[in-house]
């Protein structure tokens, strides 16, 4: 089999793509991301009957990031990394303030604690935050919880942001940076140049992210080092599942060949190559103990042991539309300390069902 590659820059990708897939071309196999989008309009092909008839092992494969390459019911992709978050820590501060490092006991309360612990002030201006957060990564907090934004990631009927473990969940963090004021407000943290900034200047001891900046901090000028995410306060552990994957054309028309090749690049040998490549993601072929051992980026076991935990947040159609109008307006809301959480929610929570109601 000889395989003809092709470039493009991010920047250009996927534009590139839909023009080719538009005209009735591209690649027979590709890199994908927003499955649904492609295959709702007949551009993949299902993979499910291929994957029985070879025994592919998809299994080997956390269940719940496959939701991610699905299409009413039908898998379209297989994916290719996962980009669980991990709490990133100062050692030196830590060292500093007295407080004892994270370890895998830690829940939110301890979090809060050390993060108050390591907050500095200097004339009431904080000069270094206990924890800095990403503004997107709030579902994480809600699924920690035992929650859900929707009764169902992919294909919705009923909003659940707004029962009482989505209510504490978003509440925690609303306390954490008006109450505790030991996170930067969302809109601060941008302005100073987001997470990696305030971490990689020492503006903030503790920092929540992927593992994509374990490079952006190798010349921090502290020691540093990275644990698992704290669990909720019943001891669930959850983190984000996702990542891109690799799809076959539905217009190939060379689809053994295909199939062999993606078989080949998403299996455990192209798995187990992309694994010893990376650090910037975490391969998602996680149940295969050879991917896994493949997989010595700075920290593995930590992030391996996080992707093990990955939930769906929400992917649908309808839900950037819905963020946009009702659900971020309302966290804003919080994050500002505007309103408490059950207030917010709960005056959104009837919109969000009535809109779900309609498709």
């Amino acid at each position: 089999m000889k395989i003809e590659i092709q470039h493009a820059p991010w920047s250009g990708y996927f534009t590139r793509l839909d023009a080719q897939l538009a005209a009735g071309g591209g690649p027979d196999v590709f890199f994908i991301t927003n499955v649904p989008s492609y295959a709702a309009r007949g551009a993949l092909m299902p993979l499910d009957d291929l994957i029985k008839a070879d025994a592919f092992p998809i299994d080997q494969y956390v269940p719940k990031s496959l939701q991610t390459h699905t299409y009413e019911g039908k898998l379209y992709s297989i994916p290719r990394d996962s980009a669980p978050s991990a709490l990133y820590y100062n050692i030196d501060a830590f060292t500093e303030a007295g407080v004892s490092p994270p370890d895998a006991n830690w829940k939110w309360d301890d979090l809060r604690k050390a993060a108050v612990a390591l907050t500095k002030t200097d004339g009431g201006r904080v000069t270094r935050y206990g924890l800095a957060l990403e503004s997107n990564d709030w579902a994480t907090w809600v699924q920690q919880n035992g929650g859900q934004v929707f009764d169902d990631p992919l294909n919705p009927t009923k909003f659940l942001l707004a029962e009482p473990a989505g209510v504490e969940a978003i509440q925690y963090i609303g306390d954490l940076i008006n109450k505790d004021k030991v996170v930067p407000n969302f809109l601060e943290a941008e302005q100073a140049g987001g997470t990696a900034q305030l971490f990689g200047s020492g503006q903030a001891a503790m920092t929540i992210t992927n593992p994509s900046r374990l490079g952006t901090f190798a010349q921090a000028p502290f020691k540093w080092a990275v644990a698992n995410l704290p669990a909720g306060p019943t001891g669930i552990h959850s983190n984000r599942t996702g990542g891109a994957g690799f799809a076959i054309n539905a217009n190939t028309k060379n689809k053994d060949a295909a199939w062999a090749f993606l078989q080949y690049l998403a299996g455990p040998e192209g798995q187990s190559i992309f694994a010893s490549a990376t650090a910037a993601a975490v391969p998602a072929m996680t149940g295969n103990p050879e991917v896994r051992a493949a997989f010595k980026a700075p920290f593995a076991d930590v992030f391996l042991k996080e992707a093990d935990t990955g939930e769906q947040f929400p992917q649908f159609p309808r839900f950037v539309d819905l963020s946009n109008l009702y659900i971020q307006p309302a966290l804003d809301l919080v994050w500002n300390g505007e309103s408490t959480a059950a207030d917010a929610l709960g005056a959104i929570k009837d919109k969000v069902n009535a809109e779900l109601a309609k498709k």
